[in-house]
C-alpha cells in the first residue's frame, strides 16, 4: 500500500480487515485483480483490462485514491475480530486525521456498520460517504457506483 499511497488523498476507502486471500487484496501485485480489490476498481471505473497490475494501481494512485484497513490481518474468528475492530477504531481515526488527511472517507464492508457513529462523531475535515447511512458492501457495489458517489460530492447545491 505504501508504494501506491498518493501525496494528497482525495478518497480513502476504509475496510475492516485485509482479505485473508492474497488475491483479493488490491495491493497484492498479482497478475490480475479479484474479490474486494476488483470490486473496488470496478465501482470506481478504474480500467483493469489489458493493463498490468502496476499500471492499474498507478492510475488508482493518480486519482488520489487509497485503500486502507482497520486490521492488518483478516483471518480471525468473528468475535475476536469484532473486539479487535473495537480496539483499533480510535487508533484508525487518529491515523486518518494525522497521516492520511483525506478529502473523503468511504467506509467499506458490513463489519464497519456498528462503528459508523464513531466515524461520524470524529468530525473529520472530510466528507464521510455512506450508502443509506451504512458502509458500502463489497459484494453489492455495482460498476461505477463509487465514481458517481465521489463525483456527487463536488456538485454545487
Amino acid at each position: 500500500m505504501t508504494r501506491y499511497r498518493p501525496l494528497h488523498v482525495q478518497a480513502l476507502f476504509l475496510g475492516a480487515a485485509i482479505p485473508a486471500n492474497a488475491a483479493d487484496y488490491l495491493y497484492s501485485m498479482l497478475h490480475s485483480f479479484a474479490g474486494e480489490g476488483a470490486a473496488l476498481l470496478r465501482a470506481l471505473g478504474v480500467e483493469m483490462t489489458g493493463r498490468t497490475a502496476e499500471a492499474t494501481l498507478a492510475d488508482f494512485q493518480r486519482r488520489g485514491y487509497l485503500l486502507a484497513y482497520v486490521l492488518d490481518c483478516g483471518d480471525q474468528q468473528e468475535a475476536d475480530r469484532r473486539e479487535a475492530l473495537r480496539r483499533r477504531i480510535p487508533v484508525t481515526i487518529t491515523r486518518i486525521r494525522r497521516s492520511f488527511k483525506p478529502k473523503r472517507i468511504v467506509l467499506m464492508g458490513a463489519e464497519l456498520g456498528e462503528f459508523v457513529p464513531e466515524f461520524t462523531a470524529a468530525n473529520f475535515d472530510a466528507a464521510l460517504i455512506l450508502q443509506n447511512g451504512r458502509p458500502f458492501h463489497w459484494n453489492e457495489i455495482s460498476e461505477g457506483v463509487l465514481a458517481k458517489e465521489l463525483a456527487a460530492q463536488f456538485q454545487p447545491l
